[in-house]
């Protein structure tokens, strides 16, 4: 990642004259209204009545139980000592809302826009966030679904198939000068399954699928008594014969004259599709975070499909989750 500029969406560019030209001061005005209107205070956003109802038994340092209440935060957020390490703690220690300074309700928004695929750099003009603090939003959303697909178990009809993504340009190799040809190390193989409700996407590597990538990718994934349908890889002969699945398979080569609407493998092909547009509208993003975008990508398309309810789960599991992720720590390691 390029070292970026965090300029701060606040500014204007007539926050340092005395020019007293009506129509720029009215457009100031508002501009700055509506920033306001986007950052509220944190004591006026409430949010200390959800943080508040959180119900804490032990010391989010050393998990001792030896704790008291010991007062309120400026925001009115209660604080908590531990009798056992002597510190104080509220309910986001230890969480990515740790030390937040920009409201929570914030989130709401944002992660709204990201469902609805929309790039950071679009959501932190939309949310007049600086596109660091968006950013460094969506890693805090990367490491809360880091496992998410791992307990994702598809069942009945499952499709299954593999799409391939490019490396970014700075990352292709070549021989002598010419681009390596065919599915290469070039392309991220991405194994994807689907069964009407849920998704997996999973990165096998790069160039093509092998009998033992496939198996470990889907293995886990696929319920023993479903029936898969697939294009006749043949890795996937494999799979079935491992898991004692019921098949039905197409021809690949055939299945290219079809026209679309035709095609038995639409609904996977459909998923396949859509995943490439979603990482399209993060184009260019650091490839070693592209198995972070298939778990988003997951979590988005996967149930409940109301997309306010997948907010509740996402601030949930940041409010819950004993993980943090410091502004300073992800920058360094991106540089």
């Amino acid at each position: 990642m390029k070292n970026r500029i965090d300029n701060s969406r606040k500014k204007t560019p007539w926050d340092n004259s005395n020019d007293e030209d009506i129509i720029a001061n009215f457009i100031k005005e508002k501009y700055v209204e509506n920033y306001k209107y986007k950052h509220p205070k944190l004591i006026d956003t409430k949010e200390s009545e959800i943080l508040n109802s959180i119900i804490i038994n032990e010391c989010r340092y050393c998990n001792s139980k030896n704790i008291k209440k010991n007062g309120f935060t400026k925001n009115k957020v209660q604080k908590y000592y531990c009798n056992n390490c002597k510190r104080n703690f509220t309910a986001t220690t230890g969480t990515i809302f740790e030390n937040h300074k920009i409201s929570i309700t914030e989130w709401i928004e944002f992660l709204l826009d990201i469902f609805n695929y929309g790039s950071t750099t679009l959501t932190s003009k939309v949310n007049k966030n600086s596109i660091n603090t968006s950013i460094f939003w969506l890693h805090k959303v990367f490491i809360l679904l880091k496992h998410w697909q791992d307990s994702i178990l598809l069942s009945g009809d499952v499709y299954i198939d593999e799409m391939f993504y490019k490396v970014i340009k700075e990352d292709i190799k070549t021989n002598e000068g010419k681009q390596l040809r065919g599915l290469s190390e070039n392309q991220y193989c991405i194994g994807v399954g689907y069964d009407g409700k849920n998704i997996i996407a999973l990165v096998e590597g790069t160039g093509k699928p092998s009998s033992a990538k496939t198996k470990e990718t889907f293995g886990k994934h696929i319920d023993y008594r479903s029936r898969l349908i697939h294009d006749d890889e043949k890795s996937h002969r494999e799979l079935v014969k491992d898991l004692a699945l019921e098949e039905e398979r197409y021809n690949s080569f055939l299945l290219k004259k079809l026209d679309d609407k035709e095609n038995p493998l639409r609904p996977i092909n459909h998923q396949c599709d859509l995943i490439r547009q979603f990482l399209n509208t993060h184009s260019g993003f650091n490839r070693e975070d592209l198995q972070d975008y298939l778990n988003l990508y997951c979590f988005m398309n996967s149930n409940p499909k109301n997309k306010l309810k997948k907010v509740k789960i996402l601030l949930n599991l940041a409010l819950t989750t004993k993980i943090t992720l410091k502004y300073r720590d992800l920058f360094e390691i991106k540089n």
